[in-house]
């Protein structure tokens, strides 16, 4: 479990797979860690070097000294790159991690190989969203995981069906905000928050890229992902049936399928 130091926070990673292939960097969704990744993670190491990442204030990662945006996040992923020795990767991110990764791919793109988003909008979040989202991250940070806030995140990151259906995902999801710390996911909320719109440099992007969607999800709908695929070229579009907002946690096998062929594809000059 490799440790990075940076000036406001300390990262936590795994490294897996071989050294000398090629690289990804997986960044999660807000309110996850890199466990939403344990499918995915799992099937690339057995051909890619994965470096697996705890974003800022969750998992393993402290909370910074003091708050940040998303685009001075973003250059946490090239200095795990450079902790780890990879020159380029390519980057798999979902919602928030997807937000970090569209971004590198613009202000470090000669880190970015192949781009995976997730999950995701370039898109900032609507006012009466904001106010929502920051009234809920201040609750959370004066009282933890109440189940009245509980009861309202649920359903943007879990589709109805898997509601239904899971509920040990729902406790896994529950217990892992109980330990998650107060002030690192109050910085995260207020980042992805108060995000502006990245709509306009999506056009700078040259990586190949992905774009996938659970066709359940409510966070970051349909609508969202087809904005990101009209201005990235080249870009393809994805959807996940029977998926909310975590595709990777309600269809791993799905979403592995889809990256794992993006990867391929890219690989043989398609």
């Amino acid at each position: 479990m490799p440790t990075l130091r940076r000036p406001t926070v300390t990262l936590h990673y795994d490294d897996l797979g071989p050294r000398d292939a090629p690289a990804v960097l997986l960044t999660h969704s807000l309110l996850c860690d890199g466990s939403m990744f344990a499918h995915l993670a799992a099937d690339l190491a057995q051909t890619h070097r994965v470096l697996n990442l705890d974003l800022r204030g969750h998992g393993r990662s402290t909370a910074a000294t003091r708050g940040y945006s998303l685009d001075e996040e973003c250059d946490d992923l090239p200095a795990v790159l450079d902790h780890a020795g990879v020159a380029r990767a390519t980057f798999v991110g979902l919602s928030m991690g997807a937000m970090l990764s569209m971004r590198c791919a613009v202000f470090h793109p000669t880190r970015v190989e192949r781009l995976c988003l997730l999950d995701t909008s370039a898109e900032p979040e609507s006012a009466f969203n904001r106010a929502q989202y920051l009234a809920l991250a201040g609750a959370f940070l004066a009282a933890g995981i109440h189940p009245s806030i509980e009861a309202r995140v649920r359903p943007l990151m879990f589709s109805d069906g898997f509601i239904a259906r899971a509920p040990h995902e729902l406790q896994r999801f529950h217990d892992s905000l109980v330990r998650a710390s107060r002030e690192g996911i109050f910085q995260a909320v207020q980042a992805v928050a108060l995000r502006g719109d990245f709509s306009p440099e999506l056009r700078a992007i040259t990586a190949p890229t992905m774009v996938l969607v659970g066709d359940a999800d409510r966070a970051t709908p349909l609508a969202r992902a087809q904005h990101i695929v009209d201005r990235v070229r080249p870009s393809t579009l994805d959807v996940v049936r029977e998926a909310g907002h975590l595709s990777t946690v309600e269809q791993p096998e799905l979403t592995t399928r889809a990256v794992r062929a993006f990867l391929d594809r890219h690989r043989e000059g398609a």
